[in-house]
């Protein structure tokens, strides 16, 4: 997280406001009684804004202690950090429990956007995914872009966010800030 926060500060000093940077996280972790604590801590210590922070975790981080760790999901949205559900669609989710989660964005797993090259576009369950998500006021990703059909199914069907190779390979940080660069001036 450390190496995180310092990469925002880093791209804040180039001039990017607003830039999020993503952490994934267990269960594990945020069992731990001083998880948000550190947590804060290091945010103050580095002095990055928690609006430019996600904390990802995945579905199946709900199925240990559900109240503990959506209490302190909730403690960290309060607070501005964005929550993410990663890899959405293949584990433990309940849809009768979305709306109590204390998330802001759903990651669709790349299962689904696999799906949408072979699959005809009337066929598909990623748009209605999308939909859900966004009736219940998530923000929606998509993971695992590769190809230019699923890029324009899922602009068509309104995703708000799209990650994978089609986008970038994953690149180290001066590659990051030369991508924003090119992109984004400051």
């Amino acid at each position: 997280m450390l190496q995180a926060f310092r990469f925002l500060s880093r791209i804040r000093a180039y001039g990017y406001e607003g830039i999020v940077v993503s952490v994934n996280v267990s269960a594990i972790q945020l069992l731990r009684f001083d998880f948000n604590r550190n947590l804060f801590d290091m945010i103050n210590q580095i002095g990055v804004n928690p609006s430019d922070i996600a904390i990802e975790i995945t579905e199946s981080v709900f199925a240990s202690n559900y109240q503990e760790i959506n209490r302190t999901l909730g403690e960290l949205k309060a607070a501005g950090i964005r929550i993410a559900i990663d890899d959405f669609g293949i584990g433990y989710s309940s849809l009768a429990r979305e709306r109590e989660l204390n998330i802001n964005c759903l990651k669709i797993d790349k299962y689904f956007i696999d799906k949408l090259i072979w699959l005809k576009p009337e066929e598909a369950i990623t748009g209605d995914i999308i939909s859900m998500a966004h009736k219940l006021g998530h923000i929606v990703i998509a993971e695992g872009i590769e190809h230019e059909v699923q890029r324009e199914y899922l602009i068509k069907h309104g995703c708000d966010k799209l990650q994978g190779f089609l986008i970038s390979k994953p690149v180290d940080e001066d590659a990051a800030i030369d991508l924003l660069r090119k992109s984004l001036p400051a």
